[in-house]
């Protein structure tokens, strides 16, 4: 394996340990009144060994990713998804912590983060969420590594100190280490004596440890994808890790707080990645027929009544607009289609929908969103075909069931 020249006092077998070097220092600056808050820093720079770990950091596919959602639908919305600001702090140190104990790795903290991303969604999968000190609360753990749900077998090492389990290993905290590859590269980032994969800080600064130890600049696109395949020997996890570290270098995140757990990701069915491709493309194909399929326009019914004036006639079934005289009774009760009655609602549903042959006044913004308004405008159908438009019959159990069954041909559960 190729090596690069060695300057780092770790890596060139120094006579003097550096932790032992960093806290002589420590005192030194103490004893002269000169301590600060960086020192704290100081005494927490992690040894980065010159050969890299020979067994991988994770083995599980993508824990952090919603399965519904996809590894798409989790690119599109890193931003709104957000990164708790304990997590950001942490690979953010992480990245400060590595830079003074392995110039050379030049480890981002982007790639740190889109590690978490995919491997946890920061600390929150399983009913956790990161507390203000970047603790995964309740703590997060993985699946039995027990050789089905096509994980590798991998008996327990710790006696269920780390994962709770005495039979087999588990990934665990928001980085998802298995035991085994805790013990060698675990570290106390945040020097509160405790090595704990749970705590993000410690966590975060250990896989910098993971990638870091070895030859490689983590700021090129081959070394990086090099390390990363070390810490998970997948390929999909690899492609996906790279595409995310991209996303956040270039500001593709938001800051969000600490505590607060995320919401599955809805997507439709068409986009659910659970439903094989030939089930997506079937929903894919009603939801389509949801915008273009022609609807009979309604026909307008009888009334002496007219658009201006009250008259006494019963209103018709909404559609086309009557061609009749206005009336000129007292404006109470409107008439309908043949006294002259007003444009009718089921015209403008066929409109918004875009199935009216003759009148489109909003497709020119509806066109090109198509997507993100499917679900609106199978809601319009429906309501008007259902006869529960504008929350006129939600007490009526039949509207409300023939308003149910048809938003399921459109592929929604209500």
């Amino acid at each position: 394996m190729a090596t690069r020249k060695l300057t780092r006092w770790q890596k060139a077998g120094a006579l003097v340990p550096m932790a032992l070097l960093v806290t002589a220092w420590g005192a030194a600056l103490s004893s002269n009144g000169l301590a600060n808050a960086a020192d704290t820093d100081a005494e927490s720079v992690p040894d980065v060994p010159a050969t890299a770990f020979g067994d991988p950091a994770s083995v599980e596919a993508t824990p952090g990713i919603d399965p519904r959602a996809g590894a798409a639908n989790a690119v599109s919305t890193l931003s709104p998804n957000g990164i708790p600001s304990a997590a950001l702090y942490a690979y953010r140190r992480a990245e400060s912590l590595l830079g003074r104990a392995d110039a050379e790795c030049k480890l981002p903290w982007n790639l740190l983060a889109a590690i978490g991303r995919v491997e946890s969604n920061h600390g929150r999968i399983n009913g956790s969420s990161l507390d203000t000190d970047g603790l995964a609360t309740p703590g997060i753990y993985g699946i039995p590594l027990d050789g089905r749900n096509g994980t590798a077998r991998i008996d327990d090492t710790d006696g269920g100190k780390l994962d709770q389990d005495t039979v087999f290993d588990r990934a665990v905290g928001p980085m998802q280490f298995i035991p085994g590859t805790w013990s060698s590269v675990g570290v106390d980032a945040n020097a509160d004596g405790v090595k704990d994969p749970q705590d993000i800080n410690d966590a975060a600064t250990a896989a910098g440890v993971y990638l870091c130890a070895g030859p490689g600049d983590l700021s090129t696109d081959a070394d990086a994808r090099d390390a990363v395949g070390r810490y998970n020997r997948s390929s999909a996890y690899v492609d996906l890790v790279m595409e995310i570290s991209g996303k956040y270098a270039s500001g593709d995140y938001t800051e969000s707080p600490n505590g607060y757990r995320v919401a599955p990701t809805y997507t439709n069915r068409s986009s659910d990645q659970t439903y094989t491709q030939a089930e997506r493309k079937k929903y894919a194909d009603k939801e389509q027929q949801s915008t273009s399929k022609p609807t009979k326009p309604g026909s307008g019914g009888n009334g002496t009544g007219g658009s201006t004036g009250g008259g006494s006639g019963t209103p018709g079934t909404p559609g086309n607009p009557g061609t009749g005289t206005p009336g000129t009774g007292t404006p109470t009760t409107p008439g309908g289609g043949s006294g002259g009655g007003s444009t009718s609602l089921g015209g403008v549903v066929d409109d918004v929908v875009g199935s009216n042959p003759v009148t489109k006044p909003l497709e020119p913004i509806t066109k090109p969103v198509t997507e993100t308004l499917t679900f609106l405008e199978a809601q319009l159908t429906c309501d008007a075909k259902s006869g529960t438009l504008l929350g006129g019959n939600l007490l009526n159990p039949a509207a409300v069931k023939a308003y149910k069954a048809c938003m399921a041909t459109y592929g929604y559960t209500v």
